[in-house]
């Protein structure tokens, strides 16, 4: 019996999907159906969430990704699983139709969405976290740290990444490369944070009509 055109889709999918895990080491996943509807996927890169009044680094994220009937003239369903401190981000919603269109694939929807993480993406005029939003402007505007956060490519090169060696684009003196940050819980996914510790989030003076200057 001939596959249905939605049917074909979620193969393609697959098959991309496969692709981009093979060569890429900052994502995984696991998937549900055949051909999946569903993909739990983990992105190791770094990015940053909020710890009391703190930024610090964090390095590894699960989302999970639902191809529903509507696929692909809406956009994937994502629900963000790990906290995570980003602008267009605020677990579990994610702000992805800005950068979804229907010829567009998973797999460069899921590279977007790790691009997103390391702060190579963000959109402070379509927020989902305006705390963010402040933060991330401030950071910039005062030359805080270095944006984006990590910098690696999502598809590696010719060459195999040591992801476990890898480091936040700045980790204060007083916290020690790859240590835990004073006080820093583990994720709650089990994951290890980074240990870098970034400003506090600082706000911004908005003017009239709620524009970020």
């Amino acid at each position: 019996m001939p596959m249905k055109p939605y049917e074909r889709r979620l193969s393609s999918e697959y098959r991309d999907m496969r692709e981009l895990a093979r060569t890429s080491s900052l994502i995984e996943f696991t998937t549900h159906g055949v051909p999946p509807t569903r993909y739990d996927v983990v992105l190791r890169c770094w990015g940053v969430r909020q710890f009391e009044e703190r930024v610090v680094g964090i390095s590894e994220h699960h989302v999970e990704i639902t191809l529903d009937a509507n696929f692909p003239l809406l956009p994937p369903i994502v629900v963000w699983k790990t906290p995570i401190f980003h602008p267009n981000i605020k677990p579990p919603h994610v702000c992805s139709g800005n950068i979804w269109y229907p010829a567009m694939s998973l797999a460069q929807f899921t590279v977007s969405l790790c691009e997103m993480v390391q702060y190579k993406s963000f959109n402070v005029y379509s927020a989902l976290n305006d705390d963010a939003v402040d933060w991330v402007l401030t950071v910039l505007a005062n030359e805080l740290g270095p944006i984006p956060i990590d910098t690696r490519p999502v598809i590696d090169h010719d060459f195999p990444i040591d992801i476990s060696k890898a480091e936040p684009a700045a980790v204060p003196p007083t916290v020690p490369p790859g240590g835990a940050a004073p006080d820093e819980p583990p994720a709650e996914d089990g994951s290890a944070d980074a240990g870098a510790e970034w400003p506090a989030p600082t706000p911004v003076v908005r003017p009239a009509g709620g524009e970020a200057p």
